[in-house]
C-alpha cells in the first residue's frame, strides 16, 4: 500500500510539473536558471520540462493499478531521477563556484529523496520473484 502511495505522490507531482512547464515556461525556465531566446526555447522547455514530465508520472499513475507499471515507474525513478540528481551535484560541486545554488539544492534533495524511495521498493519488487504476467494487484 505505501508503494501505491508513492507512485501517486510522485505522478501528482509530476503531473503539476508538466502543468507549470507547459503554462508558463518562461518563470520555470527563469527559476531553473535557462533562458529561451526564441518560440522555439518555450517548445523546448515545454518538451523537456513538461513532456517528458507528463510521461514520466504517466507511467509512474499507471503503477497505481499495475505491477509491471509500478515496477517501470519505480527503476525509472532510480535510475532516471537518480542520474539527474547526481549530475546536478557533481555540476554544483565542480562548477568552480563555491556553494550550492538554492534552487539546485532543492532539486537535488528531492530528487535524491524521492530515487532513495523508489530504491527501497524497487528492491522490494524485485525480491518477490514473481512473473511478469501476474500483473495486477
Amino acid at each position: 500500500m505505501a508503494q501505491r502511495i508513492y507512485l501517486g505522490v510522485m505522478a501528482a507531482l509530476y503531473f503539476a510539473s508538466a502543468l507549470y512547464a507547459y503554462l508558463d515556461p518562461a518563470a520555470l525556465g527563469e527559476w531553473l536558471g535557462i533562458a529561451s531566446l526564441a518560440a522555439s526555447g518555450h517548445t523546448e522547455i515545454r518538451a523537456t520540462y513538461g513532456g517528458l514530465m507528463l510521461g514520466t508520472g504517466l507511467v509512474l499513475a499507471a503503477g497505481v493499478w499495475s505491477r509491471n507499471f509500478a515496477l517501470a515507474g519505480l527503476l525509472g525513478t532510480v535510475f532516471g531521477v537518480g542520474c539527474l540528481a547526481l549530475t546536478r551535484l557533481l555540476a554544483e560541486v565542480f562548477s568552480g563556484q563555491p556553494g550550492i545554488d538554492a534552487n539546485q539544492g532543492v532539486l537535488i534533495a528531492f530528487e535524491l529523496l524521492a530515487a532513495a524511495v523508489a530504491v527501497f521498493f524497487a528492491r522490494r519488487a524485485l525480491r518477490e520473484n514473481r512473473k511478469l504476467a501476474n500483473s495486477r494487484y
